[in-house]
């Protein structure tokens, strides 16, 4: 016979239920979907440790900058990565045409941060204020990255 736990959840699992679906939604445009959950599970682990000591006011946006955080040194390490890996390595091989390459060549070029603020006001449906108190930035810093972001993706895509 087994025994039923009957202990309330620890903080990361509370985290968890409360937050995943729309931190993985998050991760996803910043790194892709095969990354995004592992990111994120990395992210709610580290920031629930500094989540127990009770000094964060909002936590939802702590989790947030959390995973904005992870995918910056994901990307960091793979480009890293990348350099390394492609000096090895000769000319690329052909691979199938994709008939969104230019679309996804723009947004790839765009940095996380960027994507970010995107992501969040247009996709979240969130206000620049809103995005900017989840991001912990300023309002001017999430109109910059818009700013930034649709001129970049204007001439990529003309």
């Amino acid at each position: 016979m087994s025994k039923i736990d009957d202990s309330p959840p620890t903080l990361t699992e509370q985290l968890w239920r409360e937050h995943a679906a729309e931190l993985l939604r998050f991760a996803t445009v910043l790194v892709g979907p095969s990354d995004a959950h592992d990111l994120v599970v990395e992210a709610v682990l580290k920031a629930s440790d500094s989540l127990a000591l009770g000094d964060v006011r909002n936590r939802r946006a702590y989790l947030f900058r959390a995973v904005s955080n992870r995918a910056h040194d994901l990307r960091r390490s793979r480009e890293r990565r990348w350099v390394r890996d492609l000096a090895a390595i000769g000319p690329p091989a052909g691979a199938p045409p994709d008939s969104l390459i230019d679309v996804r060549r723009a947004v790839a070029n765009l940095s996380l941060s960027q994507r970010a603020v995107v992501y969040l006001v247009y996709w979240e449906d969130l206000t620049e204020r809103d995005t900017a108190a989840l991001l912990r930035v300023s309002p001017g810093t999430v109109r910059r990255h818009l700013f930034r972001a649709r001129t970049q993706l204007r001439k990529a895509l003309r």
